[in-house]
């Protein structure tokens, strides 16, 4: 598939675009965008929110460097292997489920989502343990989120439900679409120390995340899922590639 090469005009054109929908964001369609049309705007898109992500995070680095135990953590327990694999898929895969899937409603949509913070906040909250855990209750924590998934779809798939639901996700869909974001940003306090300092701070200190989940939810609504998770996996490759040769891994 060949493309026309993309222009710094295209990337700016793109920076435009997503001020204009971040501002105002709009319960808009993809279906009129061609397959060539979503993967050169998902790239012009993915530069854009790379060359913003990082102005922000240095910006933020110069005046409060937060260490993040998070990534220290994961190294440590896991082989390059499983890291590659849980860094770059399994942990895109859940939060675009989580944060970004239902920006579009669907039933099966909306099940999801609630089935992965679900094991969020079963993993977190009740078991107290990682979500990359397997060995500590995991089973439970699964079955209780498959549960939550199979009960979702029953209620909203009920014509009256999903009808109602279907008008207040149109009629709300700015709230929808800044609440995801602040939720995707802020739930990253958890990669740091849970000190007063760091709550206090919590919007600084993700505001990098911030930047990404509004990149990521503009993609979502305009190309699509698949975009989306597309360049949140491009983004935590670059950052697994940067552990590797940091020699942190």
């Amino acid at each position: 598939m060949k493309f026309t090469l993309i222009t710094p005009k295209q990337y700016y054109n793109e920076f435009k675009q997503l001020l204009k929908f971040v501002i105002s964001p709009v319960y808009n369609s993809n279906q009129t965008l061609t397959i060539r049309q979503k993967i050169k705007g998902t790239w012009t898109m993915f530069v854009v929110k790379f060359v913003l992500a990082l102005l922000v995070g240095v910006s933020i680095g110069i005046f409060y460097d937060a260490e993040n135990i998070t990534k220290g953590s994961m190294a440590a327990r896991f082989s390059l292997p499983a890291l590659l694999l849980v860094s770059v898929l399994i942990l895109p895969l859940l939060e675009e489920v989580a944060f970004r899937l239902s920006l579009k409603f669907k039933p099966i949509f909306l099940a999801l989502t609630l089935g992965v913070l679900t094991y969020y906040i079963v993993s977190k909250g009740v078991y107290h343990t990682k979500l990359s855990d397997v060995y500590d209750h995991f089973a439970q924590r699964c079955l209780i989120s498959l549960g939550m998934v199979g009960i979702t779809y029953a209620l909203s798939s009920n014509s009256k439900v999903k009808k109602n639901l279907e008008l207040f996700w149109t009629n709300n869909f700015k709230w929808i679409f800044y609440f995801c974001c602040l939720a995707f940003a802020w739930i990253h306090i958890f990669s740091y120390e849970l000190s007063v300092e760091h709550l206090l701070l919590m919007p600084i200190i993700t505001l990098d995340k911030l930047v990404s989940a509004l990149c990521y939810g503009y993609t979502r609504v305009t190309y699509g899922f698949v975009y989306s998770l597309a360049i949140h996996m491009l983004n935590n490759t670059i950052g697994f590639m940067a552990l590797v040769i940091s020699g942190a891994v």
